[in-house]
């Protein structure tokens, strides 16, 4: 899991929603998990980018997972994970407490929904921001979580993916030991280039692979696709 730091003010939302559009168009199944912004929001999103969400929703290639429910407290009542017309999941709780109960589940093989099974080395995984979960958890204790349940988990099952997180409004320590525990860094950063603010992307580090780490500018279109030009 690779994950990303990025500005409040930057394209890191319509990056994401790109690269599940790219992805499914490439043959990968999708998983992303609408936190910092509504499910509808993200649906509509992918829309505007040409992925017929209905349909890929029931044949089991997408899910957008609705976390986004859980930041207004609006399902407090019912902690653990819904299964939503075997489409996608709504998460009761970012409480880790909860999430790590659904969580050793899944490392036991239960399933919530009958198209996406433990076998998942197909698929690419989409976290928009883990910044809403801090709002419910000390900052120590989701990194405990991340590390001996979280991401033990995503290895297990063969995933590949993106975990974003807002940069600035942590604390520097959880920043580094978030850097620590994932298989690379990503930066998606609005910065001042020629007395102009320019959405900017750059490979920060990536663990065992060589990479560019040059910055490099993205552009985002009418459609809300995003670019990263050379």
């Amino acid at each position: 899991m690779l994950l990303v730091e990025f500005d409040p003010r930057g394209q890191w939302f319509a990056l994401a929603r790109t690269i599940a559009a790219l992805g499914l168009k490439n043959g990968l199944r999708i998983q992303y998990a609408a936190t910092a912004r509504s499910r509808e929001e993200v649906i509509a999103s992918l829309e505007n980018l040409g992925v017929d969400v209905n349909v890929a929703e029931k044949a089991g290639l997408l899910r957008v997972d609705d976390q986004h429910t859980a930041t207004l407290s609006l399902d407090k009542d019912k902690p653990g994970d819904t299964a939503i017309e075997d489409r996608y999941l709504r998460v009761g709780s970012l409480k880790v407490a909860d999430l790590s109960i659904d969580d050793l589940r899944s490392l036991r093989g239960v399933t919530h929904l009958t198209k996406w099974t433990t076998d998942q080395s197909d698929v690419l995984v989409i976290d928009d921001s883990i910044s809403p979960f801090l709002r419910f958890n000390e900052e120590r204790a989701y990194l405990e979580y991340l590390e001996t349940r979280d991401l033990p988990l995503q290895r297990k099952l063969g995933r590949i993916g993106f975990r974003g997180v807002s940069k600035g409004v942590h604390h520097e320590s959880f920043y580094a030991r978030m850097e620590g525990a994932h298989d690379g860094l990503i930066e998606v950063r609005a910065l001042e280039r020629n007395d102009e603010i320019k959405n900017m992307l750059r490979i920060t580090s990536l663990k065992g692979q060589p990479h560019d780490t040059r910055w490099h500018e993205i552009k985002v279109d009418s459609r809300g696709e995003a670019s990263v030009l050379p």
